[in-house]
């Protein structure tokens, strides 16, 4: 009779040691190169970007981009607008400050209504001058901090913006400062301005009927009506000085999202790109 072929289940287990009774490897059986009880570490899994992730990643770029141009423009435009609106506000007082500094000792013999003469000068009895001096100081320090900036760029954009954190100090001081300290500043000036019905200011004076009715005896030495126009056009100038605080405002904003973007291309590169353990 041929020989059976049939074994029992205590057979095949002594003849494959490594498997269950149900065929599949047994647990207690270390894998080749494994010590026994060793479990073999799973290596690292590659993850593969889909093509919509790869083309978020590159709309992500594409719009770091254009906000990145956007931003390099406005800035280079704001400078320019900030320095113009600087001389447009510091030449004006400097010019009504020299005008007083130049002819405040000048005596004239004026003649009043009753028919009697007093010798006085063009200016105001005890003038205030403070309010002119503080307008000169924020445009005289705005102008030479802008053009530093400004001349920066002729040895690139990298030194002009380290120049800017100069200006981030002063763009949080001309961004917080130009906005608090010319809508301070001018608040001021236009508030001194007849103050208590006084015009002993310089703004004051030059634009009152006081000033109007010495002008013939003080007509080679101080134009009135002139140095009234002047400063008021110095004032407005600082109004929109201002306004252009708000455009680094708007441009600040502008930086802020473009650091957002930059992060999410970041991190969605990572995890698109990166290895990770899927078991430890």
């Amino acid at each position: 009779m041929a020989a059976s072929y049939y074994r029992t289940p205590a057979e095949q287990h002594l003849l494959s040691p490594g498997l269950s009774s149900t065929g599949l490897p047994s647990p207690s059986f270390p894998s080749p190169g494994y010590s026994s009880g060793q479990s073999s570490p799973l290596k690292p899994l590659h993850l593969v970007p889909s093509m919509d992730d790869m083309e978020e990643i590159k709309a992500m770029r594409r719009e770091d981009e254009r906000l990145k141009s956007h931003i390099r423009r406005l800035r280079l435009i704001s400078r320019i607008i900030a320095f113009c609106i600087s001389i447009a506000i510091f030449i004006p007082i400097t010019l009504t400050l020299h005008k007083f500094i130049t002819t405040k000792d000048v005596y004239r013999d004026v003649s009043h209504p009753d028919g009697s003469t007093v010798s006085r000068t063009a200016w105001a009895k005890d003038s205030k001058v403070w309010p002119t001096y503080m307008y000169f100081a924020v445009a005289a320090f705005t102008v030479l901090l802008h053009f530093i900036i400004l001349l920066s760029y002729k040895f690139g954009v990298g030194h002009a913006n380290k120049a800017a954190t100069v200006a981030t100090t002063f763009s949080w001081v001309v961004m917080i400062g130009n906005l608090v300290v010319w809508s301070v500043a001018a608040g001021l000036y236009r508030r001194e301005k007849d103050l208590g019905g006084k015009s002993n200011d310089l703004w004051g004076w030059t634009c009152s009927a006081a000033a109007e009715a010495i002008q013939k005896e003080f007509v080679g030495e101080v134009n009135f009506d002139k140095f009234c126009n002047v400063q008021s056009v110095s004032w407005y100038a600082g109004l929109v000085q201002v306004g252009a605080a708000f455009l680094t405002i708007f441009i600040y904003v502008l930086v802020w999202r473009r650091r957002q973007t930059k992060k999410k291309v970041k991190r969605q590169t990572r995890m698109l790109t990166g290895f990770e353990r899927v078991r430890r």
